[in-house]
């Protein structure tokens, strides 16, 4: 397909790669903020640790529709609606008098972000040509890491002001991009392919799900063991820090915000790598070097050997999702939206439910045994990656067209 965006800068395309930030970085004071909200809500850590499923859950609940919903109606629409609506819901847990209403603004964040990342990724995948996706994917993977990283960064930066003033910046950071997105439509939106309108929306639905098989079902999995490898505990993070060496929640954040300043830097050189060695080998290394990465800080005798741990676990970690995402962007182009957000799902997915088993493991066997869990995750996550490979060939490492 050729379209006006065969040859667009990057540039243009920066209101998606500063979305895909959005989502995380909505979320992402909770490792910083964990003690000090866990006080102003007068709750304990496992209470607290709710706040981290009800976002996650919602948020891989909700894609199992919110990429179908897209693919059979509107990107348009549903990247507008998810932003507005996503800046209401931060703005409401900035404002939450108590704990429970905080919980149903983490839902409401959840809910609302699934019209956000995932569909960004799958109008990517629309409008640019195929031989673009690996660094696409890159850009777009780092800056969506590069989210949780600056979310650390400003959240330890505002401390002073009290964990309300962050959900404010952020709801106001969140429309500002809604409104980002309403210009780039009007200048772009006839790029993005129609999408077929049924007056049947259920039965539409219904006929997209029967078609998901075993290939999404590989990605899906691919897509929970490398987040529950990288990101999994990385809530209990700060906590470790503060157990282990006394940080204070300033400097955590600092510590914090290394593996996503690594996954900003290293993105895009990661998705020129997958292009030269293809997805399939790029994921592998990607994994083997997080498994290191997470041994290497379970095991970390000092906060600078935890934070150069947690800076290779953002190099690495970037360029498995570079690999990962180009393979669910070109699995199934007719399903597209779906498949992208079946793969975001889950995830997020494994974010929501670990806390089941990383918060019971903190509390039984201490701060270092996460990271071995982590990494058990990491080695895993090659078993669906072989498998998946029998069913979607490597893709071709496609040049772009020469000039007519």
């Amino acid at each position: 397909m050729t379209t006006r965006l065969e040859g667009i800068n990057q540039w243009r395309l920066a209101p998606f790669y500063l979305g895909a930030a959005a989502g995380p970085f909505g979320s992402g004071a909770i490792p910083v903020y964990f003690h000090m909200m866990m006080d102003a809500f007068d709750v304990d850590r496992a209470t607290f640790s709710l706040s981290v499923p009800a976002y996650m859950i919602a948020y891989a609940g909700v894609q199992l529709v919110s990429g179908s919903i897209s693919d059979l109606t509107s990107r348009r629409s549903s990247i507008l609606l998810g932003f507005a609506s996503y800046g209401a819901a931060t703005l409401l847990c900035g404002l939450a008098p108590s704990f429970p209403v905080f919980l149903l603004g983490q839902v409401l964040q959840g809910i609302t972000n699934a019209f956000m990342t995932p569909i960004l990724m799958a109008t990517l995948g629309d409008v640019l040509p195929p031989h673009r996706y690996g660094r696409a994917m890159g850009i777009f993977s780092s800056t969506n890491l590069a989210g949780t990283m600056m979310g650390a960064v400003v959240a330890g930066l505002v401390a002073p002001l009290g964990w309300q003033a962050y959900y404010l910046l952020a709801a106001m950071l969140t429309w500002a991009l809604a409104f980002w997105f309403l210009a780039w439509f009007r200048s772009y939106g006839r790029e993005v392919p129609a999408r077929r309108r049924s007056t049947d929306l259920r039965g539409e639905l219904a006929a997209i799900y029967r078609s998901i098989g075993t290939t999404v079902l590989l990605l899906a999995s691919l897509s929970f063991l490398a987040s529950g490898a990288m990101q999994g505990a990385q809530y209990l993070y700060g906590e470790v820090l503060r157990d282990l060496w006394g940080i204070a929640t300033g400097s955590t954040g600092a510590i914090l915000a290394v593996n996503g300043l690594a996954g900003l830097f290293l993105g895009p050189a990661g998705g020129y790598i997958i292009e030269r060695i293809g997805v399939y080998r790029g994921a592998a290394l990607g994994a083997g070097g997080m498994a290191l990465s997470l041994v290497w800080m379970g095991m970390a005798p000092s906060p600078l050997a935890f934070a150069i741990g947690n800076f290779l676990l953002g190099g690495f970690g970037i360029g498995t999702w570079a690999a990962l995402n180009t393979l669910a962007i070109r699995a199934i182009p007719e399903i597209r939206g779906t498949v992208s957000a079946y793969f975001g799902a889950a995830k997020f997915l494994v974010r929501g439910v670990s806390p089941l088993w990383f918060t019971t493991l903190y509390e039984l066997a201490g701060p270092r045994s996460i990271f071995f869990a982590s990494a058990l995750m990491a080695v895993v996550l090659l078993a669906p990656l072989v498998a998946l490979r029998s069913r979607v060939p490597e893709p071709s490492r496609e040049t772009a067209p020469a000039p007519s």
